[in-house]
């Protein structure tokens, strides 16, 4: 018996020591190979291809000091997610040295220190023990990169934290910053205003934003890697386009955002409008349409009447899916697959849009790809544009209701607009100027082929200013695309847009609610019968069983 115990005791302590042994070799493996399982669809919980690879090319140390207090919980929280995040990180690259500091543990010559790097101590309400109180908190990160730094001053959730700290590490780690150039003199939209801070605080995250002015004569400098044309008001000049054309031959890229028309929101009084610009685009491979589009598929309209609030369907304001899905069964592509720009995204709102053609070019290799289509319900309308909510032209037109598009990529190489003609004057009030601006043009030679280059055109700029997040996070994904290619588009694109509900008919709404308020009830009384006939059924089974017996 003894020796039995014995033999048993020594198995049960020979199979602890192999669990023990398993789980040192698997901690051990897991140490230096990082393992990670996300069962959501757009992969949200891990970091992107694109943050990956810019670890790997990682050609020397890169040092995030992660500076967080540990107390009070909520703080400790936030701490621990950024950890976590931090060490992904560390798994894919050697060149990463993770520091997670809480500088409650320093001395005051520390917490100066931290105020001179741009991260301040901040206050945050604390609820414990059924009593407020205010605590002085910590909760910045700085990356460090040879003698150039970048900061997260304060980092309170980790929503857009891996975009922020792989663009960071991208600008720290970058040869040179490049500039993103907004062209005016038109009335453009002013990215410099208020009412655009946050996304220019977006752009200024990885790029230098700058305002091109349209000087006469003055080519666009060559330190723009990007221009942006942001719904014009006004018509630009022959020799603004050419400056525009050259900038364009030399390799730079160019987004284009053209409103149809100029609307007066007290009473919503519109008229159409001239920038200029068609001819040239059109020459590139984009006709820009005179009409406004309207769709089936639209977003909502909040106004005022009188004394009530109003919300409605707004055909104007024409919803772009990433896949419309009709009764019939078919489906169509609203937001484009083939594109960077526009394949994570699952949908976006265009307001007051013209419709676009995109013209086959046989002299120029270029890919057109058009980013943005309405659904099949969609259709156009002319001047004189209605566009009171109320106006009962918001029902669709049988006989011509067809996809338009709205939003176009063109890349390859552009023939010169300018490339047969004279160079336009350029004007000048003062005769001094007149006179350098005519000695400038003499040394002035039309470049007549650019070189492998992107365009993007709108036909609108509206979705900027609503402010809407889809209309932004479009925003710079193109920007991102044109200036730095596929590197932060991923990332920004990281589950960011809704998930519109896929539209029914009414008979699937019908049985939907049909089964939703009956089906319950009937699932049970159907239980309640299944069980009553087994139990009689066995009732019947032992009587007759005790009767045989």
């Amino acid at each position: 018996m003894a020796a039995k115990t014995l033999k048993y005791g020594g198995n049960t302590l020979a199979f602890i020591l192999v669990v023990f042994g398993i789980v040192a070799l698997i901690n051990f493996l897991s140490s230096r190979r990082f393992i990670r399982a996300d069962l959501t669809a757009d992969k949200r919980y891990t970091i992107s291809q694109s943050t990956k690879n810019v670890l790997k090319r990682l050609d020397d140390i890169v040092t995030i000091d992660a500076y967080f207090s540990r107390q009070p919980a909520r703080v400790a929280q936030i701490r621990q997610a950024v950890r976590d995040m931090l060490e992904e990180y560390r798994a894919f690259s050697k060149n990463l040295q993770i520091n997670v500091i809480d500088p409650a543990t320093g001395d005051d010559a520390q917490k100066q220190q931290l105020r001179f790097m741009g991260i301040p101590e901040v206050q945050v309400n604390v609820i414990e023990k059924d009593k407020a109180e205010v605590a002085n908190v910590y909760m910045g990160i700085a990356i460090l990169y040879a003698d150039k730094k970048e900061v997260l001053p304060v980092v309170q959730t980790t929503a857009n934290l891996e975009y922020d700290l792989t663009s960071a590490i991208l600008k720290v780690t970058s040869k040179e910053v490049k500039t993103i150039g907004f062209l005016t003199g038109h009335d453009e939209i002013d990215v410099f205003g208020q009412a655009f801070g946050q996304l220019r605080q977006e752009l200024s995250k990885q790029y230098d934003v700058r305002k091109v002015p349209t000087e006469p004569g003055q080519a666009i400098d060559a330190d723009v890697a990007t221009l942006v044309i942001a719904g014009p008001k006004t018509e630009l000049t022959e020799r603004e386009k050419y400056e525009i054309d050259q900038f364009i031959m030399r390799g730079g890229r160019a987004l284009f955002l053209v409103d149809p028309v100029v609307i007066q929101y007290e009473g919503l009084n519109v008229s159409p409008l001239t920038t200029g610009l068609n001819d040239m685009l059109e020459h590139y491979g984009v006709k820009l349409n005179d009409n406004l589009v309207l769709d089936v598929s639209m977003d909502q309209l909040t106004y005022s009447q009188g004394f009530m609030t109003v919300t409605t369907g707004y055909a104007y304001f024409i919803k772009v899916l990433k896949q419309y899905q009709y009764r019939t069964g078919e489906t169509s592509e609203g937001l484009s697959t083939d594109s960077i720009i526009t394949n994570q995204l699952e949908s976006l709102t265009f307001p007051w849009a013209r419709s676009l053609e995109l013209i086959p070019q046989s002299d120029a290799p270029v890919e057109a790809i058009a980013l943005a289509k309405t659904s099949r319900g969609g259709w156009t309308v002319q001047s004189p544009y209605s566009i009171s909510p109320m106006n009962r032209q918001f029902q669709p037109p049988a006989d011509v209701q067809q996809a338009h598009t709205v939003a176009v990529s063109l890349s390859g190489v552009f023939k010169s607009f300018y490339a047969d003609k004279a160079i336009p004057p350029a004007e000048s009030s003062e005769s001094d100027e007149t006179m350098v601006a005519e000695l400038s043009e003499t040394e002035r030679i039309t470049k007549t082929e650019s070189e492998a280059t992107q365009i993007v055109v709108v036909g609108n700029s509206q979705f900027l200013q609503q402010g809407r997040r889809d209309g932004q996070l479009f925003f710079l994904n193109t920007v991102d695309w044109l200036t730095l290619g596929e590197e932060l588009i991923n990332i920004r694109s990281h589950g960011a847009t809704d998930r519109p509900l896929k539209e029914v008919s009414e008979s699937e709404k019908f049985f939907l609610k049909f089964i939703s308020i009956a089906g319950v009830p009937l699932l049970v009384v159907a239980f309640g019968l299944v069980r009553f006939f087994l139990r009689r059924r066995a009732k019947r089974l032992v009587e007759a069983y005790g009767s045989m017996s």
